[in-house]
């Protein structure tokens, strides 16, 4: 391991990693660096809903709520006896279903940050982002809930399990724990928010709301992003791949879970049936790896893809193509 001054004067260090597929270099940038960095961004690029947003806007009928490649049905034999109605239905009841379980993600990440700021020193600028991230996350949930609202339905209230995720959240404060859910949740709403901000065909609200989010999480994808290597390269291997395999275990029960029964049924649909064919459908899996690809393979970089850790992301389905053959390896994170 070694700690080069750079030419800006920052301190970085380069951690080297052994794994099953050979050695990782992980960068690991100067923590302060970055976060003034990124309260100088949030200065400059931080919307209101309230105002930025145009709640009064109305398409018509006929409207996507959200791209209709990005329902759960689509492509599924049942999607194609379903009406031209229950599939706009179906639309606006998923994307509902998606912002309730943001705001359920969000107040657990919320409840880690509070716990990750009390460990660190108040005068910090890395503290400072922390409770500036806090910030943004109570717009975005104040943001989804005003939207479930203006689309004429009520956030659904998250699940037994969920309500225990975030105590336990607010309880242990591991930051390896936190940051990497935070990256896998951040990760899918970012991948499906990309594709429906630059859709001009789906409701006007779900665009500004996206675009919205997906500025503000990109800032906060980076945080995690560099809070988490920090974190992997002072801890053991054995601890890296637990980490990693706890992960995948929690990703493949927070994808089952974005969509809630009630919202199948919201569109007269058998929701049994309904929740077996989406569970089944080739193209929802390859939605699925699509939309955490990246994050996966970031995660591969820093060493959470490693032994046992990578047969468990191989299990829940969602390594990438080239992880699955066995390639993949980036010398640099």
């Amino acid at each position: 391991m070694s700690q080069p001054v750079t030419p800006t004067g920052r301190t970085d260090r380069a951690a080297r990693i052994r794994c099953g597929d050979g050695d990782h270099l992980i960068e690991v940038r100067e923590r302060e660096v970055i976060a003034r960095r990124l309260l100088k961004t949030s200065r400059r690029h931080s919307f209101v809903p309230d105002r930025d947003v145009d709640w009064d806007a109305d398409p018509g009928p006929g409207t996507f709520y959200m791209p209709p490649h990005l329902v759960s049905l689509y492509e599924t034999p049942l999607w194609e006896r379903m009406t031209p109605e229950q599939r706009v239905e179906l639309s606006r009841q998923e994307v509902c279903g998606i912002a309730s379980f943001g705001i359920t993600a969000e107040l657990a990440l919320m409840a880690g940050l509070v716990s990750h700021a009390a460990a660190t020193p108040y005068q910090q600028a890395h503290w400072a982002y922390a409770l500036v991230e806090l910030e943004d996350e109570c717009r975005h949930s104040r943001m989804f809930a005003r939207m479930i609202g203006t689309y004429g339905l009520t956030p659904q209230p998250p699940l037994w399990w969920q309500r225990l995720g975030v105590r336990i959240a607010a309880m242990l404060g591991d930051p390896l724990r936190l940051f990497a859910a935070a990256l896998v949740v951040e990760e899918f709403t970012d991948a499906f928010q990309r594709v429906a901000m630059a859709d001009e065909t789906i409701h006007p609200i779900t665009r500004q709301v996206s675009r919205i989010h997906v500025i503000e999480e990109a800032r906060h994808i980076k945080y995690a992003r560099e809070e988490l290597k920090r974190q992997v390269v002072d801890r053991s291997a054995a601890r890296r791949r637990l980490g990693g395999a706890m992960t995948a275990r929690l990703t493949r029960a927070l994808l089952d879970s974005t969509i809630h029964p009630d919202c199948y049924r919201a569109a007269g649909l058998d929701a049994e049936l309904a929740r077996r064919t989406a569970a089944r459908s080739p193209h929802r899996r390859q939605v699925e790896r699509w939309a955490l690809a990246k994050r996966v393979r970031f995660f591969h970089e820093v060493g959470m893809v490693d032994g046992r850790a990578r047969a468990v992301w191989g299990k829940v389905g969602l390594l990438p193509d080239e992880l699955a053959r066995g390639g993949g390896h980036t010398a640099r994170s």
